[in-house]
């Protein structure tokens, strides 16, 4: 019966501990740490970081060779399974055009590799 109580109290001060720790400071909200871009607006930078192949494409696409064969395969586009249910986004004709333009002139619109 002592053990059992003993490991009931033990439990207790556990939650009690772990509680306590997730509750901020006094005078600290949750909204007061997220930073902040100049304009007040939060900043969502890197929030939408993509960790697999949408990073290239979001669509199902194939394997692309990069864009200086004397690089092998660094900059290579790996092939990758996509993230848009059914395969295709229903473009209109203008911004499906804009999109392969953006893709075909991307190395002059990256600002990282101006």
């Amino acid at each position: 019966m002592a053990k059992r109580l003993g490991r009931r109290r033990l439990g207790t001060a556990i939650v009690l501990a772990i509680a306590a720790l997730s509750i901020p400071a006094s005078g600290q909200s949750q909204a007061s740490r997220i930073p902040r871009l100049p304009d007040g607006k939060p900043n969502l930078t890197g929030l939408w970081q993509a960790l697999g192949t949408a990073y290239w494409d979001i669509r199902d696409h194939i394997a692309q060779p990069g864009p200086f064969f004397q690089l092998g395969a660094a900059g290579a586009i790996p092939g990758g399974q996509g993230i848009v249910e059914g395969g295709e986004i229903p473009y209109q004709p203008a911004a499906a055009a804009k999109q392969k333009d953006n893709f075909q002139n991307r190395l002059k619109l990256d600002p990282e590799v101006k």
